[in-house]
């Protein structure tokens, strides 16, 4: 294959890779000048042609993804016997590759890595297209570390319900899912099991399956539990083995229900990573208890025990109780004969409505009312409140109008005014994260897509209120999202006759952009269009190009001849016009401005035989000629 040009376009330069159903190579396109990855088939596939028309179906299915953590296909084609797809190159390693030479990665990045292949996979299922070879092979890590999903080769649409070809399950062995190990139905979920297998092997440096034989290990999908991944590696945080051992729950009902739930305790883990939010994403650690005995009467040996407790004790306890409540009765018969009998009973006589002070300033009813005969206003506590001002009284006790002996004490709660949390920066975001942002400092949100032509998918543009505005914690902040560039298709006109005046208004129209214009000798009529670069009827995405070739007349005897002109230097600008006057009239043959440092100019002037011209400067005239053409 090297040094063959597929498509005559892709240079094949260097084999890079390859699998079992496909090699890969480096090479070059010749239009666009740049390194592709080119797939290729291997030979003992193509005498299949289920395989061939579903390896066809697939890879178009697969170029129609179009996400920063998914390798972009470009081109799908065949030449003779060979099949093959054109991708994105990428200059990286695979994160196979990655585990084998570092081990287990620091969990943040794997993290990170696991967030990305998500966001891809949630991609993906959002157009119906399952990977179902969700592997570390298949995964490439760019010098920057961005993640890129490749080999949708066996991508499936989310709808099919088998797994098998000619007999022989799909997919690699350490990382399928159950129902892949039994050739059952597959759908999302599949690859959100793999996922889990993957980040299992990041976070731990191994798989948490493995066996002699891939069917071994395909049993042990179906059948055994994982060993937890904290009992291997201890500084994992437990909110990521929660979410890995969701992932990887036998039954496709117990696990994340989409890539896009997933992804949201992904996002999550960044900022509880030793919270244990993930429902349904625990294996049950705890030690074998043992359980008292009941007997047939319905008490434990525990209760039966207690019972045993000795007479002598019993009496004890009884007689310290009796002890007790006369000691208690005596402190309280003195109590109350001091109360209303001795000097405790100071004005027990005055009796008072306590004021209503609810809704009032504190400081200006502690002016008022502070009187040591008669009340006391005493502070005991501030609340957040949306309907009572700062610093006035939200409640009192005694409450207001209750009848109390004087002097008595008030204790009031204050209010703080409403409370308020100061919107964060969430531009340039992306819009899973700014939700979870906004809801740990207990701020409601509206998400609300727009197209942008730069910004891409899933960013937040700008937010509503902005940041650093002060907002209640009833408020909703609107969050504008990307949905990413507006693809336009503009069906172009028929351009050929028009004039060129017209087929520029007709471009601006249709929203394209004029290119190159060329002009050529024609038998058409002189200034039309003859010729354009995109054909009429096409459909081409707005600010597409399009080139256009004018019509200069039909081709004459007439020869060009070159006059140098020098421009005055006492005016900054100057209009040079020139008139050619022959046997068929005169006629304006230039006209332009000038500065005065364009001097000197030359003026390319066209004709045949004897003609005079005369030079204006600001419609002066300031020279007269003779030019002979010849013929």
């Amino acid at each position: 294959m090297i040094g063959n040009v597929l498509g005559n376009r892709y240079e094949i330069l260097e084999k890079i890779g390859g699998g079992g159903m496909a090699l890969v190579y480096k090479a070059r396109c010749r239009l666009l000048n740049r390194f592709v990855a080119v797939k290729v088939l291997r030979h003992e596939l193509i005498e299949d042609q289920e395989f061939i028309s579903r390896f066809n179906i697939e890879s178009q299915a697969a170029a129609s993804l179009s996400h920063p953590n998914i390798v972009s296909v470009y081109d799908v084609g065949q030449q003779e016997d060979i099949h093959y797809i054109v991708m994105e190159y990428i200059d990286g390693i695979t994160l196979k590759e990655l585990i084998t030479s570092k081990g287990a990665l620091a969990w943040k990045d794997a993290l990170n890595f696991s967030v990305q292949i998500c966001s891809a996979l949630e991609h993906a299922h959002k157009k119906h297209i399952v990977h179902r070879d969700i592997k570390p092979h298949n995964i490439m890590i760019t010098k920057d570390g961005m993640v890129k999903v490749t080999d949708f080769g066996i991508a499936r649409a989310a709808t099919s319900t088998t797994l098998t070809l000619g007999g022989n399950t799909i997919g690699s062995v350490h990382y399928f899912s159950p129902e892949q190990a039994r050739g059952s139905y597959t759908d999302e979920k599949s690859d959100i099991y793999s996922l889990g297998i993957v980040m299992y092997e990041l976070l731990t440096g191994r798989v948490p399956f493995d066996g002699e034989s891939p069917v071994a290990v395909a049993i042990k999908h179906i059948q055994e539990q994982p060993i937890s991944p904290r009992n291997i590696n201890k500084s994992i945080p437990i909110a990521l083995q929660s979410i890995v051992l969701k992932a990887i729950s036998k039954e496709q009902s117990s696990r994340y229900p989409s890539a896009t739930s997933m992804l949201k305790d992904l996002y999550k883990a960044f900022d509880e990573p030793d919270n244990d939010f993930v429902e349904g994403g625990n294996i049950d650690d705890s030690p074998t208890q043992k359980v008292p005995i009941i007997n047939i009467n319905g008490s434990d040996n525990m209760t039966q025990k207690k019972k045993k407790v000795k007479k002598e004790d019993r009496v004890a306890v009884i007689a310290a109780i009796i002890t007790s409540a006369i000691i208690i009765g005596g402190i309280s018969f003195v109590g109350y004969n001091l109360l209303f009998n001795g000097q405790l009973a100071i004005n027990k006589n005055i009796e008072q409505k306590v004021p209503n002070l609810i809704g009032k300033d504190l400081n200006t009813v502690k002016s008022f009312y502070n009187d040591p005969e008669k009340f006391n206003i005493v502070e005991v506590q501030q609340e957040y409140s949306d309907e009572v001002e700062k610093g006035k009284i939200i409640s009192q006790k005694p409450g207001p109008d209750e009848v109390v002996k004087l002097p008595e004490t008030i204790e009031v709660v204050v209010s703080r005014g409403p409370r308020t949390i100061t919107v964060p920066n969430l531009t340039n975001t992306e819009y899973r994260q700014a939700e979870i942002n906004l809801e740990r400092i207990g701020l409601g949100y509206k998400v609300i897509y727009e197209f942008h032509e730069t910004i891409p998918e899933g960013i937040v543009i700008r937010h509503v209120p902005e940041e650093g505005a002060e907002a209640k914690t009833d408020d909703i902040v609107q969050l504008y999202v990307s949905k990413g560039r507006e693809i336009k298709m503009v069906k172009v006109s028929n351009l050929v006759g028009k004039t060129e005046d017209e087929a520029k208004r007709i471009i601006g129209q249709l929203g394209l952009v004029l290119g190159k214009v060329t002009r050529e000798p024609s038998d058409k009529p002189k200034d039309t269009v003859i010729a354009q670069s995109i054909p009429a009827e096409s459909e081409v995405e707005e600010k597409t190009v399009i080139d256009l070739v004018i019509s200069d007349g039909k081709p004459t005897d007439e020869k060009e001849r070159y006059i140098n002109i020098n421009l005055p230097q006492d005016k900054d600008t100057v209009k040079v016009k020139i008139v050619a006057n022959n046997s068929e009239g005169s006629k304006t043959v230039y006209e332009k401005m000038h500065s005065k440092s364009d001097s000197p100019i030359t003026v390319r002037l066209v004709g045949k035989g004897t003609i005079s011209i005369q030079v204006y400067f600001d419609d002066v005239l300031k020279a007269e000629d003779t030019i002979n053409f010849g013929g």
